[in-house]
């Protein structure tokens, strides 16, 4: 049985995987780059078995191998595959839920402070020499923040990074009230999180935190409309997915300055060049959408991952199975392959 792996994996990973295959191609994408579609499809053509992450995969590598039965996509969203005709040709798929939960979250904690403490425009007044040219308090003026104790925090998306990120902020003795129509009122209450209306976070909050994931439902679903309803001295924080707000509608707020601040990890087309209007704006703090960008989430996702995979060769059915339409299928490509 054969195996291609295009996602970040460490040694010991794969020393786990090697007993299942005799033949494993392993990809670094993280030193050398992406393949391209092309050089990916031909690189997997003779798998049995894909593991990867940030690759898209194309139509035309599903098609052309009639012996691929399992993909593994190390990412929480399967967003680069074509789930639908990989059910009808008989590939699961696999995700690996939470992988990043703990990083995103501690993040959207980062981000807090750094916008409602000014951190990013107190970073560059010393660089630019303001502190001996205005004066030993000059700060005190102009570089003022908030506390985070007291305030309200709003989440929108109350799954695995929001609920983390209630967790977090309970040291921080503040307010978290979130909406997310798809949560038990009892269940969100575990984490402190007072369920209100769409609508109500975008009013009440000092902060408004988006954790939703990106689907038919979510894109573009928040604009000017929701926008206009936050408080003058609230900030937005947006670690999940761009494209849940309309981009036009976003940098037009935000050019506004009707609000406090910003923070904002995730762009509707990465990369981006130095002219993006948001990186110009002062009280918006831009990063590089490095929400999953620390060395414990690749550990993370492994083994997740991984030990997902063995489960199925093993004849188990795991639960991060995204399409179980295309079990019955799988399984027979991986009985005839088990019995060559």
């Amino acid at each position: 049985m054969d195996i291609f792996i295009s996602s970040r994996i460490s040694k010991n990973w794969l020393d786990k995987l090697s007993p299942y295959f005799e033949h494993m191609d392993h990809y670094e994408w993280s030193e050398k780059g992406l393949l391209s579609p092309e050089d990916f499809r031909d690189r997997s053509k003779n798998a049995h078995v894909i593991i990867t992450e940030s690759d898209m995969i194309s139509n035309e590598t599903l098609l052309q191998n009639p012996n691929l039965f399992i993909i593994a996509d190390f990412r929480g969203t399967v967003i680069n595959i074509d789930v639908k005709l990989a059910t009808e040709l008989g590939i699961i798929i696999m995700n690996t839920p939470g992988r990043n939960a703990d990083a995103v979250a501690d993040l959207t904690i980062a981000f807090m402070i750094m916008a409602s403490r000014k951190v990013l425009l107190a970073i560059k007044a010393m660089e630019a020499g303001l502190w001996t040219k205005e004066g030993k308090y000059w700060m005190y003026n102009t570089h003022q923040g908030y506390d985070l104790p007291g305030k309200t925090i709003g989440l929108i998306g109350l799954g695995a990074i929001g609920k983390l990120v209630a967790e977090r902020l309970v040291g921080f003795k503040t307010r978290i009230i979130g909406y997310d129509p798809y949560v038990d009122k009892d269940e969100i209450g575990k984490f402190g999180i007072e369920l209100v209306s769409k609508d109500d976070v975008f009013r009440q909050s000092d902060f408004v935190s988006l954790h939703l994931p990106l689907n038919d439902e979510t894109k573009g679903i928040y604009g000017l409309k929701e926008l206009s309803l936050m408080k003058s001295g609230s900030y937005l924080i947006n670690t999940s997915r761009a494209a849940v707000f309309v981009e036009s509608e976003l940098i037009e707020f935000l050019e506004s300055g009707k609000i406090a601040g910003a923070a904002i990890d995730v762009y509707h087309n990465e990369p981006l060049d130095a002219n993006y209007p948001l990186f110009h704006i002062p009280n918006v703090i831009c990063t590089p959408h490095i929400g999953g960008a620390t060395l414990d989430v690749v550990n993370h996702q492994c083994e997740i991952g991984v030990n997902s995979l063995i489960q199925f060769l093993e004849g188990k059915t795991p639960s991060n199975i995204i399409n179980p339409a295309a079990l019955e299928k799988s399984r027979e490509k991986l009985k005839k392959c088990s019995s060559k």
